[in-house]
């Protein structure tokens, strides 16, 4: 039997919402230059930017706009307290980022190892500030779909009902 309910309507509007997610938090990433150019982070096969995905899932019951990325992305996004952070991990973004080091007060310009030590202490006595990029995005594209979303809801329902009237009606 042909399911009567069809919700192609509101599939387009949450697909055009997790595109806008998508294309405006890699917009933010390069924005706040959060991202690497000469490589990839060990154990990862893309960039962080590359790796952002969308898409919707359609549930039994709902549906649901879904992201998938690198996992490194919450460290871009949160705050994190001060801590020593794994020194193989920093002078590896060190080099793939790349970070383009200052001059010391001595006028010499720093080695990788060196500005791997001077970045993390300063991460063990500031902490980082994370950009919260994917919130602001969030917080400024969810709420112009509210309204399509509603509406799209509604052209189903409608649809829907002009389907069911017309298998009941006789002849």
């Amino acid at each position: 039997m042909e399911q009567l309910i069809d919700f192609t309507e509101l599939q387009q509007v949450l697909q055009d919402l997790a595109n806008d997610i998508r294309d405006n938090y890699k917009e933010h990433l390069q924005f706040n230059d959060r991202y690497t150019e000469k490589g990839v982070p060990t154990g990862y096969s893309e960039k962080l930017i590359d790796s952002v995905k969308t898409q919707v899932v359609v549930g039994d019951n709902a549906y649901e706009v879904t992201m998938s990325l690198n996992d490194y992305w919450k460290y871009v996004e949160y705050d994190c307290k001060p801590h020593w952070p794994p020194i193989d991990k920093i002078l590896e973004w060190v080099e793939i980022k790349p970070v383009i080091p200052r001059p010391l007060a001595s006028g010499k310009i720093p080695s990788p190892k060196q500005l791997t030590f001077l970045i993390g202490r300063k991460i063990y006595n500031e902490g980082t500030t994370g950009t919260h990029d994917l919130e602001k995005v969030k917080d400024g594209v969810i709420p112009w779909y509210k309204e399509k979303i509603a509406i799209a809801l509604g052209h189903d329902m409608e649809n829907y009902i002009r389907k069911l009237v017309r298998e009941t009606s006789p002849d």
